[in-house]
């Protein structure tokens, strides 16, 4: 689902939730996500994002060759219900979907649409205080959604926990694997580490950031974030943008696109009422590829990549809200 070198970086997201309760308003509050609720008697939580983003047109080349300017509407929902089965360990299950519609010059060998909708299983545990896992399998379509086949099916599975140093210091580690991509397994380290009473460096991917708590409500931050995603292209996909069997380019029909979108910007988060966060921000994409490579287990050479050059970015805005309950 999160391919390549930069994108890779997803294969931690899920710490990211873990490492989220540890804000300045509960900073002496070191409780493990797997804590029973306290708000009712019901043992079960639950969390959902809502988000859309729109990029602005930057100029994309295949090689040394402009294809013209590219771009791109970002849509993303995530809802999970946690029930607990015992203390120290609660199941996840939700649905993720997300959406990238492209806007493109009609020559460009690239699809219109990269879309994902699949599940989510999987469970938090605890190891004392001070320790905390997470195993999540994603299975689902991840595909252009033309002719939608078995071929589309795909499931990243993620591993990932954190360590709690102490109250203001926290260490994460997260693996991804996905046989579809041209990098089957990734992982990576990130930290959260809250240096003074209202800064906090958040080092953690697809969002690092330095944050500014204003208060327990509102937080400015700057920093980058990483869209992306592995997709299956339809079986007609070459052959309609002239890359068909017996083309002197690469045969394209039904292979795989690792995408990715590297941004960085500013922005804020307010919590307007208890459990619900609204997110707003903007800021500058330098980068984005698309990696069109055959349905192979592991990194292959035989690629057509799309990008843009650094300095052919384009600006975009991000827009939305999240909740916990």
């Amino acid at each position: 689902m999160k391919p390549t070198l930069l994108s890779g970086l997803f294969a931690a997201a899920f710490c990211s939730l873990t490492a989220s309760s540890l804000q300045a308003d509960s900073k002496d509050d070191l409780a493990p996500t797997v804590a029973a609720p306290t708000s009712n008697n019901v043992p079960i939580s639950q969390e959902f994002i809502l988000e859309n983003s729109v990029t602005g047109k930057s100029d994309t080349k295949q090689g040394s060759s402009s294809i013209g300017g590219v771009e791109n509407i970002n849509s993303h929902f995530n809802y999970v219900a946690s029930p607990q089965v015992k203390d120290g360990l609660l199941l996840r299950f939700g649905v993720d979907w997300e959406r990238n519609s492209f806007g493109l010059p009609n020559s460009a060998p690239l699809p219109n649409t990269l879309q994902s909708v699949n599940a989510i299983i999987g469970a938090d545990m605890s190891i004392g205080d001070q320790i905390l896992l997470r195993a999540e399998a994603h299975p689902g379509i991840y595909s252009d959604f033309v002719n939608v086949t078995g071929s589309d099916f795909d499931m990243p599975v993620q591993f990932g926990g954190t360590y709690l140093w102490n109250k203001n210091f926290q260490i994460i580690f997260g693996v991804q694997i996905d046989l579809k991509s041209n990098l089957p397994i990734i992982g990576l380290p990130g930290f959260r580490w809250q240096f003074a009473d209202k800064w906090v460096l958040s080092a953690i991917p697809p969002k690092p950031q330095l944050q500014y708590l204003v208060n327990n409500s509102l937080t400015l931050y700057t920093g980058a974030e990483l869209l992306g995603g592995t997709y299956h292209l339809n079986d007609s996909f070459g052959s309609n943008h002239g890359h068909g069997p017996g083309s002197p380019d690469s045969q394209l029909n039904g292979n795989i696109v690792d995408f990715e979108e590297f941004r960085v910007g500013a922005g804020l988060s307010w919590k307007f009422i208890p459990g619900l966060t609204l997110d707003v921000s903007g800021g500058y994409v330098p980068y984005r590829s698309f990696d069109i490579h055959p349905n192979e287990i592991g990194f292959d050479t035989h690629s057509t990549s799309f990008h843009n050059s650094i300095g052919d970015g384009a600006p975009y805005g991000e827009i939305g809200i999240s909740g916990s309950f």
